[in-house]
């Protein structure tokens, strides 16, 4: 054809997980993927939402895929997908749902788009399949390690085992499993101190954290993924470790979290012994 020239649309392929679903308009959904070779990617998923869409079942959230996108103006369009791993076990439980949930908002909230972090894909993965049959306690650890990781990851590490403002160690003999919830010590965590302060140099701060639950933290960010699954913490002190860690995050991200405070609502309705499995 003279005078013609073929035009192409450029495409790629990536590895990713869906950490949430937006829907737009009628038919369509925006995707924000977490994928290996380019960070965070917001993406159409066009007429998805329509019962004859042969995508609908491979971009729910959560899902692990290969996914073939056509580059656009504004957003890049979902062309393809080829889903790896489901997550079944995310989907049909509310409770572990929501600890998903609270992974992939954390991810959100902090990486930018585009800001390629391999090992962010890879410990999203498997805190997911952890998650996915984890007991409760189980999925609350986890989810506390991977919170403590991430913020390391990015330069925002909660300092634990001593004091930011002197360098004071945590009394002797404290240990992860921890002390009493209350020890009555006068040790505290300030978010904008950027970790523990001890009872000389906490004056002012709010009320008191036992050394243990700080030494729980502590051993989190040091300790391998499969040295946290293994730590028992009591219920109260796995609470309180969670504010802590919650409140140093928001102050970091200037913002309120969802997650947690749907984790907190699901817990009360659906009550379940600390050692059950959902």
């Amino acid at each position: 054809m003279s005078g013609v020239v073929a035009q192409t649309v450029p495409v790629y392929k990536v590895d990713a997980v869906i950490l949430r679903h937006q829907p737009v308009g009628e038919a369509d959904r925006i995707l924000t993927l977490l994928t290996r070779e380019h960070g965070k990617i917001r993406a159409s998923a066009r007429g998805v939402r329509k019962t004859t869409s042969r995508l609908a079942g491979r971009v729910q959230p959560y899902t692990q895929g290969r996914f073939l996108l056509a580059r656009g103006r504004t957003l890049d369009v979902v062309a393809q997908a080829e889903v790896v791993r489901a997550f079944a076990g995310l989907q049909h439980d509310l409770l572990r749902s929501a600890y998903a949930a609270y992974v992939a908002e954390l991810v959100d909230r902090f990486l930018p788009e585009r800001d390629r972090h391999p090992e962010v894909f890879e410990a999203v993965l498997d805190a997911l399949a952890v998650i996915e049959t984890a007991a409760e306690d189980e999925a609350e650890i986890y989810a506390l390690w991977f919170s403590l990781h991430l913020a390391d990851s990015l330069g925002y590490r909660p300092e634990m085992e001593r004091c930011v403002a002197c360098g004071r160690p945590l009394p002797a003999g404290v240990s992860a499993e921890g002390l009493p919830a209350r020890g009555g010590t006068g040790w505290t965590f300030s978010p904008a101190a950027g970790g523990a302060l001890c009872p000389a140099c906490a004056a002012g701060e709010p009320a008191g954290v036992a050394p243990g639950v700080l030494a729980t933290g502590g051993f989190l960010l040091r300790s391998t993924a499969e040295r946290a699954r293994r730590l028992r913490v009591p219920e109260r002190a796995r609470r309180e470790l969670a504010g802590l860690v919650q409140a140093h995050l928001e102050y970091h991200l200037d913002g309120r979290l969802r997650a947690p405070r749907v984790i907190a609502r699901l817990r009360l309705a659906v009550p379940r012994p600390s050692g059950a499995r959902p």
